[in-house]
C-alpha cells in the first residue's frame, strides 16, 4: 500500500518522492554541466602555461600516432574475438586477478558507488567520466564490444601521454623521447593493459601528470593531486609535494600545508557524496586487510615481487587454471600466475641494474623520484604484502613499474654519457626492443589464444 505521506496535500495524485527524484537529477545534470566547464577550462590552462605538447616534432607525432593506430588495432582485434578483457559471464579472475568484465559491465568509470570505487579510489568516476564520459553516451546503446573498444581507445592515448609525461619529466630529446616511447610500449606491461580494461590507466595519467607539473617548477596544481589521488589513493603520498614551502627551512609551514592540502581533498570527497567512504573507513580497512597475504611469509612475498619486477618488462611464467580447484567461489577457467618458488633470475638482474641507475644519476631529480617510487613499491607489494595474497602482483606493473622503466632508461644515458657517444641509447634501445617484443608477443597471442577459445565474442 502505498503511504499517503510521500504525497502532496494540494495535488493528491503527484507523488513527492518521484517529483524529487525528478528534480535531484535535473539539478545533476547542471551540477556535472558545471564540473565539467570548470575541470576542462581548468586542464587546458594547466597544459597550455606548462607546454607539455609545444616541443613535439613532426616525426615524434608520425611516431606516437603510430603506436596507438597499432595498439587500437590489435585491441579491436582482441575485443572482437574475444568477451573475456570486457564482458564475459564470469566477472572476477578471468586474465590474472583483473576483474575487467566487472568494472565494464559495472560501468566504473562513471558509477562513483561502484563496490571497487571505494577506499581505494574514492573519487575515481570523478576523473575518469569527463575522459570516458562522451564515448559511454555515444555507444549507450550499442553492443558493449563497441562501447568497450570506444573507451578503451581513450584509455590507450592517456596511456601513451602518461608515458610522453614522463619523457618530459626526464628532459629527454626528441630524439631518446622517441626511443622511451617505443621501449615502454615493447613491454608487457603495456601489452596487456591495453587490453585488460582496468582503472590503472588513468591512475598512472594522473599520477604522471601530477608529477609532470611538479617537475615544471611552477605552482602546484590541486586538481592534479585530487586527480592522482581520488583515482587511487597511495599517489597521495605525493600530497607534501603541493607545498610551496621547504621542510627544512620552515617545517612548521610545510607541515601545516600539508595538513590543509589533506583536509581540502577530505572535503572535495565529500562534496561529490563520498560520506560513505569516511563512514566505513574501519570495516573497508579491515575487510582489504585479506590481500595482504597475511599467510605468507616474507621470504614467499619477496620471491613474488622479484618475478613482480620481471613482469613489469617481459611476459611472465602463467597458463591456464582451473579456478573451481583453486578457489571454491568460482568455477570457470582462467589465466593465471604460476606459484613462484624460487628466485627469478631476470628480475634479480633487473634489481642489480636499478641500484646501479640509482648510483650513477643520484644527482638527477627525476632518477631520485623514481627510486623512492621503487622504494614506495617495496612498501607495499613485499612488506605490506598487497596482493600476494591472489599471487597477483602483476596488476600492478603500470602504477608502480614506471619507475623501473625511468632508472633503466637512465642508466642508459648515464653509460652514454661515461662512454661520450650520442649513439648508445638508440642502439640500445633498438637491440632491448628487439627482446622484448621476441619475449612479449608471443607470450600475448598466448593470452589471447586462451581468451579465444574459452571466451569467445
Amino acid at each position: 500500500m502505498e503511504l499517503q505521506i510521500f504525497k502532496l496535500n494540494l495535488f493528491p495524485s503527484v507523488n513527492l518522492v518521484w517529483l524529487i527524484a525528478k528534480f535531484g537529477a535535473v539539478a545533476a545534470i547542471f551540477f556535472i554541466y558545471i564540473c565539467l566547464l570548470f575541470f576542462w577550462n581548468d586542464i587546458i590552462r594547466i597544459v597550455a602555461e606548462n607546454n607539455i605538447f609545444d616541443d613535439i616534432r613532426t616525426i615524434e607525432k608520425i611516431v606516437y600516432a603510430a603506436i596507438a593506430f597499432v595498439s587500437m588495432l590489435f585491441m579491436f582485434y582482441a575485443f572482437t574475438k574475444s568477451q573475456a578483457f570486457y564482458g564475459s559471464s564470469y566477472s572476477f579472475d578471468l586474465i590474472y586477478t583483473s576483474d575487467s568484465p566487472s568494472l565494464v559491465k559495472g560501468n566504473v568509470y562513471l558509477w562513483l558507488t561502484h563496490p571497487e570505487n571505494d577506499l581505494r579510489q574514492p573519487l575515481f568516476a570523478v576523473f575518469a567520466a569527463p575522459f570516458v564520459g562522451l564515448p559511454y553516451l555515444l555507444t549507450r546503446h550499442l553492443p558493449l564490444a563497441i562501447q568497450a573498444m570506444l573507451m578503451n581507445c581513450v584509455q590507450v592515448v592517456l596511456l601513451l601521454i602518461a608515458n610522453f609525461m614522463l619523457a618530459k619529466i626526464m628532459n629527454l630529446s626528441a630524439m631518446k623521447r622517441i626511443c622511451f616511447m617505443l621501449l615502454s610500449s615493447f613491454t608487457y606491461t603495456y601489452l596487456l593493459f591495453i587490453l585488460i580494461m582496468e582503472q590503472y590507466i588513468i591512475a598512472y595519467f594522473w599520477l604522471t601528470f601530477f608529477l609532470y607539473l611538479v617537475f615544471e617548477k611552477k605552482r602546484p596544481e590541486r586538481i592534479a593531486l585530487w586527480g592522482a589521488g581520488g583515482t587511487l589513493i597511495t599517489s597521495m603520498i605525493f600530497l607534501p609535494c603541493l607545498s610551496q614551502k621547504s621542510p627544512l627551512r620552515n617545517f612548521t609551514g610545510w607541515i601545516w600545508d600539508t595538513f590543509r592540502h589533506g583536509f581540502e581533498f577530505t572535503a572535495v570527497m565529500l562534496l561529490f557524496g563520498r560520506f560513505d567512504v569516511i563512514y566505513t573507513l574501519q570495516s573497508r580497512i579491515t575487510s582489504l586487510i585479506g590481500f595482504t597475504g597475511q599467510n605468507l611469509t616474507l621470504t614467499d612475498k619477496a620471491l613474488q615481487y622479484i618475478a613482480f619486477v620481471k613482469s613489469c618488462f617481459f611476459a611472465p611464467d602463467a597458463g591456464t587454471v582451473d579456478m573451481g580447484l583453486r578457489h571454491v567461489a568460482f568455477d570457470h577457467i582462467s589465466w593465471q600466475l604460476d606459484s613462484i618458488s624460487q628466485i627469478d633470475k631476470a628480475g634479480m638482474v633487473i634489481l642489480a641494474l636499478i641500484c646501479l641507475s640509482i648510483w650513477l644519476n643520484r644527482k638527477k631529480k627525476s632518477a631520485l623520484v623514481a627510486a623512492g617510487w621503487v622504494g614506495f613499491s617495496l612498501i607495499i607489494l613485499l612488506f605490506l604484502g598487497w596482493g600476494t595474497g591472489e599471487n597477483g602482483l602483476i596488476l600492478y606493473s603500470l602504477y608502480f613499474g614506471w619507475g623501473f622503466l625511468v632508472l633503466l632508461f637512465q642508466l642508459i644515458e648515464a653509460i652514454e654519457v661515461k662512454l661520450r657517444t650520442h649513439l648508445l641509447t638508440p642502439i640500445v634501445s633498438a637491440g632491448c626492443s628487439a627482446i622484448l617484443l621476441a619475449s612479449n608477443i608471443p607470450a600475448i597471442c598466448e593470452l589471447l589464444d586462451f581468451a579465444v577459445t574459452y571466451y569467445p565474442a
